[in-house]
């Protein structure tokens, strides 16, 4: 089997990609190695005050599924004066679980132009 490439996704302006694991294989026992990292994707727009995390739990299980979440970040000003982000995992704009690949991409595509 040929290495997959990464998933293609259409990423408008304001989007910064923090890591990408996110690779074009639907999840089967084969390709499970492709799914077992704790994060595949993350993304963050500082501006909107909001990120983008694509997970596969249980990782390296063929029975898990895709969880993607939509996370306000805050902005906060430390003791320094330096600007902090602060993600807020308790407090989630948007989780959606599933095992589709290709639904998670439409949903990351339209996330990134409605958030």
């Amino acid at each position: 089997m040929d290495e997959p490439e990464l998933q293609p996704l259409r990423i408008i302006s304001g989007w910064n990609v923090e890591w990408n694991l996110f690779y074009e294989v639907d999840p089967a026992k084969e390709t499970m190695h492709y799914l077992d990292s704790s994060s595949l994707l993350h993304l963050n727009n500082k501006l909107n005050t909001k990120a983008i995390n694509l997970e596969w739990k249980p990782e390296n299980d063929v029975n898990g599924n895709y969880i993607l979440r939509v996370i306000n970040i805050h902005k906060k000003i430390d003791e320094k004066g330096v600007i902090i982000f602060e993600s807020d995992w308790e407090n989630l704009h948007f989780e959606l679980k599933t095992k589709s690949r290709l639904e998670i991409v439409r949903e990351i595509e339209r996330l990134v132009m409605q958030v």
